[in-house]
């Protein structure tokens, strides 16, 4: 997921002067020679380089260079050999599934890998606090043999390949000196990936520097002599970085992307990718009273001009929705599309027989190193104080800090930012609603949901894409979260590099190991 902070004018003015005394990103004087070394813009640092820890979207570019995962994807969206090079399901029912590694895989220390080493770094995974930890909690795994993993579930899933690819991160396999030392994790890098974290030529915060893996299964597939992802605070120092040649990589946003058109040089991909909106939250009404009511979650989104948010806050890059899935991607209801029509004087009737005729105050946390969702927010702050809900809004200056807020269980509504989606409904929808779900840090237990969560779950390939819809269509129905617009997820990088796109079915990139130049 894309994160940005914002910090002061004057710290990404010195960002920028930084930038230009370390010289051109592209490790070449040549304007027509290919890039021997890239580097990648990003608006905010990383929370951790533990893949048990760190958050996912944009921020794998932190980690993806030097953990391979077991699986992952080709640009059509397939799953395709990584680490393991044979997989799939055993019998029936979806709840068995097995990978055998390929031979000669080893870690960047130079030890081999074996299925122990894979079962005890899922494990160690399945036991942090990244975003994606709660799909594996479920799981078993053992060691077959030295190179076979078996996973199981307890529950079907129609799609557990997933898992293990770089979207999910489990896959990511944790060498065992890692495991040994977990607080390293957090600063090095213990993996087997085609490149390693370098932390001599790298300084936490600022810049952060990958080189070759010398015992990386493929060397041919070690495109560059150096990969250093750079943080840039401010979007605009990113762009004018990227024009100058200083970077060859950023997220864009819908500000900034207009600003490169016409230059020759560069190129923008973008893909309707994610929901931008409220979780709420505090669906027991915990912290406020009022989210446990059915009539006042449906009245905030009836309160809301979507239309006009989203053509203000995205402009050409966005579309407005009002459920959290989108157009695309399965789940998509166009039903539930049709359910909370802008209507501002439903939104008063509702409150009203709830017992809110004065209004409520809402808390809400959301993070203002993201300039799309700052405005979305306040956007929504003020539509809704037109009905006399009040938001009570609390920024966070970087990922870190927002996720520190939702912990504390003092908020009933949060942004995330940029959004949510970009998966199968299986997956999209788990986080925030189910009783385990990461984004439900409340706990709140809801019997429809899991009712529809479960026929998905069990759904052959003919019945899936209607148990998705019918999942999607209960959230809405209850009003469990306040969608607003669907985002582009915006790219704009440097055209000498190749294989820079969306991956079908993901809201991802491909994998900047993947890219090249020539």
């Amino acid at each position: 997921m894309k994160r940005r902070t914002v910090l002061h004018v004057s710290l990404g003015a010195v960002a920028a002067l930084a930038l230009a005394a370390c010289g051109s990103g592209n490790g070449t004087g040549d304007s027509g020679a290919p890039l021997t070394a890239i580097t990648l813009g990003m608006s905010s640092a990383p929370n951790s380089l533990d893949p048990a820890q760190v958050a996912t979207g944009p921020f794998l570019n932190y980690v993806d260079p030097a953990y391979a995962t077991l699986l992952t994807r080709n640009a059509d969206g397939t799953l395709t050999a990584a680490l393991a090079d044979k997989w799939g399901y055993v019998g029936s029912g979806n709840t068995t599934f097995q990978l055998r590694l390929r031979d000669g895989v080893k870690f960047a220390d130079g030890t081999p890998i074996t299925a122990a080493d894979v079962v005890n770094s899922l494990k160690y995974f399945q036991k942090g606090s990244g975003p994606n930890a709660s799909y594996f909690r479920p799981l078993t795994f053992t060691a077959q043999d030295d190179a076979t993993v078996v996973v199981k579930s307890p529950t079907p899933n129609p799609d557990m390949g997933a898992l293990f690819t770089p979207q999910f991160l489990g896959g990511a396999v944790i060498s065992p000196a890692g495991l040994k030392a977990p607080k390293k994790l957090a600063s090095a890098t213990f993996g087997a990936g085609p490149y390693v974290y370098s932390a001599a030529e790298s300084v936490s915060g600022d810049h952060y520097v990958f080189v070759p893996n010398k015992n990386y299964y493929d060397q041919a597939a070690i495109h560059f002599k150096k990969i250093t992802v750079r943080v840039m605070p401010n979007a605009n120092s990113q762009a004018q970085a990227l024009k100058s040649g200083q970077i060859d990589f950023m997220f864009g946003t819908p500000d900034v992307a207009p600003t490169i058109a016409g230059d020759s040089s560069l190129g923008t991909a973008k893909k309707l990718t994610t929901w931008a909106g409220l979780f709420l939250l505090d669906r027991d009404g915990t912290v406020v009273k009022g989210l446990s009511d059915v009539r006042v979650r449906q009245a905030l989104n009836y309160a809301l001009d979507r239309d006009a948010i989203t053509k203000a806050v995205y402009g050409d890059y966005g579309a407005p929705v009002a459920q959290p899935a989108m157009p695309g991607y399965d789940g998509y209801s166009p039903a539930a599309e049709k359910m909370y029509p802008y209507d501002p004087a439903k939104a008063k009737q509702l409150l009203a027989q709830a017992g809110y005729a004065k209004g409520l105050t809402i808390p809400v946390n959301y993070g203002s190193f993201d300039p799309s969702t700052a405005k979305l927010v306040q956007a929504v702050q003020g539509q809704l104080a037109k009905v006399g809900v009040t938001l009570k809004l609390t920024a966070a200056t970087n990922f870190g800090g927002w996720i520190n807020d939702l912990l504390t269980k003092k908020f009933a509504a949060t942004a995330l930012s940029p959004g949510q989606g970009g998966d199968s409904n299986y997956y999209a929808q788990q986080a925030g609603f189910t009783k385990t779900g990461i984004m439900n840090v409340f706990g709140v237990d809801d019997p429809e949901v899991d009712a529809a969560y479960a026929k998905l779950a069990k759904a052959d390939t003919q019945a899936s894409g209607a148990a998705a819809k019918d999942l999607t269509d209960v959230i809405t129905r209850k009003a469990l979260a306040l969608p607003v617009s669907g985002a582009d997820l915006i790219v704009m990088y440097n055209k000498k590099l190749h294989g820079v796109q969306f991956t079908q079915g993901s809201a991802l990139p491909t994998s900047v190991t993947t890219w090249t130049s020539r």
